[in-house]
């Protein structure tokens, strides 16, 4: 009887002291996905117009290229990349957009046709459709500005000055008309008020390079040559491979009477050449 009961005992060890059956845990709630907002169409405009700003044509084509995917009918994005395409004389790319642009905003036609004759230097031309772009939006910018150019590559500085002062009247916060003015300025021998342009768009537009080389040319004709080493200087430090820049600073070392270091400028000027 003791054995039975002790088979009992050992068999309910055995089988009956099982552990309770474990409830299957239960899984965290996953955490929520990151969204990244999307990008619209005005924002990639935005990076467009100042990738174009640094002449970085591949990087805007490539922007505005989305902001026409986001928005179709934005006019303004087929004109800028027609002008980006033209930057990189792509002109068969270039008409496309400005044809494109001009079916969705047909103030944009003459425009459009205006920069591409500036680009192709048919000045007369530009003149024309720009002139024809200002009297159907008189607050148009670009035409303003480009009008100006092609006034001044034509020779006429006293038109080129208008227009570039009509230009900043309607953006004043644009480098590129003062740039543009005080190159005019420069043309007419109107020293003073070159620089005095000059330093507006270095001022507004730190990076380019354009206004501290004429502002360069500006001071050395007035006999400032510390102040135009000082611009050329600055302008070497953005195109240091630019032959020019070193013969312009030579001549300004010149003026000084530095005659070693004019004389290393000048080395370095006709390495570049080569």
């Amino acid at each position: 009887m003791k054995k039975l009961k002790l088979s009992l005992i050992l068999i309910l060890l055995v089988f009956g002291c099982k552990s309770a059956p474990q409830e299957p845990a239960k899984e965290e709630p996953a955490a929520p996905k990151e969204t990244v907002p999307e990008i619209d169409a005005a924002t990639h405009y935005s990076r467009g117009n100042e990738h174009y700003k640094r002449y970085e044509f591949d990087q805007a084509i490539n922007e505005y290229s989305e902001a026409v995917k986001k928005d179709p009918s934005m006019a303004d994005a087929y004109i800028a990349r027609g002008n980006a395409q033209s930057g990189k004389f792509n002109f068969e790319n270039a008409k496309g957009d400005y044809s494109k642009g001009a079916e969705l905003n047909a103030e944009y036609d003459h425009y459009a046709r205006g920069y591409s004759y500036y680009l192709q230097q048919d000045y007369k031309s530009a003149v024309t459709e720009f002139s024809e772009s200002i009297s159907l939006e008189k607050n148009l910018f670009a035409a303003y500005n480009d009008r100006g150019l092609s006034y001044a590559n034509m020779g006429n500085q006293d038109k080129a000055i208008a227009d570039f002062t009509d230009a900043i009247g309607i953006n004043s916060n644009s480098a590129f008309p003062y740039n543009n003015r005080g190159n005019a300025y420069l043309s007419k021998k109107n020293y003073d008020k070159a620089v005095e342009d000059y330093s507006k768009a270095v001022e507004l537009y730190p990076k380019l390079v354009f206004p501290y080389t004429g502002r360069g040319v500006a001071n050395y004709r007035l006999k400032e040559y510390d102040n135009a080493i000082a611009d050329y200087t600055k302008a070497i430090e953005f195109t240091p491979n630019d032959a020019v820049l070193y013969s312009l600073r030579a001549n300004a070392y010149m003026g000084k009477g530095e005659n070693d270091k004019a004389e290393n400028d000048r080395a370095t000027a006709e390495k570049l050449k080569n």
